[in-house]
């Protein structure tokens, strides 16, 4: 249907019942099979993996992208720079849920399960950025928690750096998606996908963190989405 890329559930997740989160799913053969699969339609995998051992099989087996990535360790970072893969944290979600889970109808079994990710979900940055792993920007947030999407701006920066994030967000997102041409970059044929802040994001990142308060313009593809009112 067009895809241009599949994701897998290769380890246990949060918000499903009976799988424990720290479990590796899928077998190596499957892996493989469903990588060559891509390969062969010029498309790519990405896999939902938590535990270390998740990501360094999928990675082995030639998973392009990693999501979340949250309990990995610094040899199986090492060994995804190595191959240049991609891992993209999602740190919005883990603090949404902790702060709303149970408001949002979160069982006993998925808060549990989010206390085993949380402590670790900020370590795993450092981790990832001492060992040189290209790391994209997501949120995976859910439904109403979209308002919550500038928090990970925030949260990065306890551990990375304003331009570290900015990066991510932009080149290296560009990059996952195969369109680092025409996305987050700024020049001659590339999408005119552009912001212009009201500040410096490089000293405030949390300019970005406001819901768009502080973006005076915001163009799509050359037009203007939103600028001030003449």
């Amino acid at each position: 249907k067009g895809a241009n890329h599949i994701k897998i559930i290769a380890s246990g997740g949060v918000l499903s019942q009976s799988d424990p989160i720290e479990k590796v799913q899928y077998t190596a053969r499957e892996i493989s099979a469903i990588v060559d699969e891509c390969d062969r339609r010029g498309v790519y995998a990405c896999a939902h993996c938590h535990p270390a051992e998740a990501v360094r099989r999928c990675v082995e087996c030639g998973v392009r992208c990693i999501e979340h990535g949250t309990l990995i360790d610094a040899p199986t970072a090492a060994f995804v720079a190595e191959k240049g893969a991609f891992i993209v944290p999602t740190m919005a979600v883990i603090f949404a849920m902790l702060e709303g889970g149970p408001q949002m109808g979160l069982s006993q079994t998925s808060y549990d399960k989010l206390l085993q990710i949380s402590d670790s979900a900020l370590k795993g940055l450092e981790i990832m950025k001492q060992e040189g792993v290209k790391m994209g920007f997501g949120t995976d947030l859910l439904g109403p928690q979209h308002v919550r999407q500038g928090t990970e701006f925030t949260l990065r920066k306890q551990v990375l750096s304003a331009a570290d994030i900015l990066i991510s967000a932009t080149s290296v997102n560009a990059d996952i998606l195969q369109m680092k041409d025409k996305l987050g970059v700024v020049k001659k044929g590339a999408f005119a996908d552009l912001l212009v802040v009201d500040g410096n994001p490089l000293d405030k990142i949390e300019l970005l963190a406001a819901n768009g308060a502080h973006l005076t313009h915001i163009m799509l593809k050359g037009d203007f989405v939103k600028r001030p009112q003449a």
